[in-house]
Formats: structure tokens, C-alpha cells, sequence
């Protein structure tokens, strides 16, 4: 009981409608790991494998071409739904311009600039897995 109660705090907290981040190339926080995989819009293609992290699982995106607007994905999912989104970008490309900082009740978008892109980080607050990475993130700010 106590698991599907988090499951529902969890869910009601993602993609929320006061949730300022996102949409991300099709991705919203809270999704489910068929709707991420249809919903994903790399503009290039390319191919997706799964990881088993634990208890949860990761969706991993892979270009075809090294030059692809989107480097690289990977979509981590806890209780079955999306909470974590890591893209490798062009620095080009329009998620990869903005603060390298962003906070919203929901979630927390972080962009650092690596060589050749942007390495762009959008997290969930409210997921345990990524506490005290979204807690770090945070403090970096300030």
C-alpha cells in the first residue's frame, strides 16, 4: 500500500500543469516508458536499448550519424515513470540555449556546456533516486 502511495505522490507531482520545464523534444516528466520512447523527438535517426538500474530502468538513445542534433538520450524511469532526462546536445540546438539553471516547483533543468554541445539534465524533485542530485543542483545556484 505504502509503494502505490508513493506511486500516486510521485505521479501527481510530474508533468503537472504548473510544471514551467517542458516539454523536452517530446519528453514530459511522468510519462511511461512506451509513451517517452513514441513521444522522443531526436530529429535524426537512430536506435534505443534499455538498462536495468536496480530497481528501475533507463532507456538509452543512440544516433546514427555523430553529427545528429541530439548526441545522445537517456531516460530514466523509477516506479515506471520518467524522471530523469539526460541529452547530449548540438550547441545549436534550441534546448541547449537558456539558463544554465532552471527551477520549477516540479522539476529542475540543468544545462553545462562540454565540448562540442551542451550536456542537458532535467530532473524530477519530487524522485528519490535523484534526491541529491536534484539537492546539489540546486545548491549550485545559490
Amino acid at each position: 500500500m505504502v509503494l502505490g502511495g508513493a506511486f500516486f505522490a510521485l505521479r501527481g507531482l510530474l508533468g503537472s500543469p504548473d510544471d514551467t520545464i517542458g516539454p523536452i523534444r517530446g519528453l514530459r516528466l511522468g510519462y511511461a516508458t512506451s509513451m517517452a520512447r513514441a513521444r522522443f523527438t531526436p530529429a535524426a535517426p537512430g536506435r534505443f536499448r534499455s538498462e536495468a538500474m536496480d530497481e528501475d530502468l533507463a532507456l538509452i538513445w543512440t544516433p546514427s550519424s555523430p553529427d545528429a542534433p541530439v548526441r545522445g538520450a537517456r531516460m530514466e524511469f523509477h516506479l515506471g515513470l520518467l524522471v530523469a532526462v539526460r541529452l547530449t546536445l548540438a550547441p545549436d540546438q534550441p534546448e541547449a540555449e537558456g539558463p544554465p539553471l532552471a527551477i520549477s516547483e516540479a522539476s529542475v533543468l540543468a544545462r553545462d556546456r562540454v565540448e562540442g554541445g551542451v550536456e542537458l539534465t532535467w530532473l524530477a524533485r519530487t524522485c528519490p533516486t535523484h534526491a541529491d542530485e536534484v539537492a546539489r543542483r540546486i545548491s549550485q545556484r545559490r
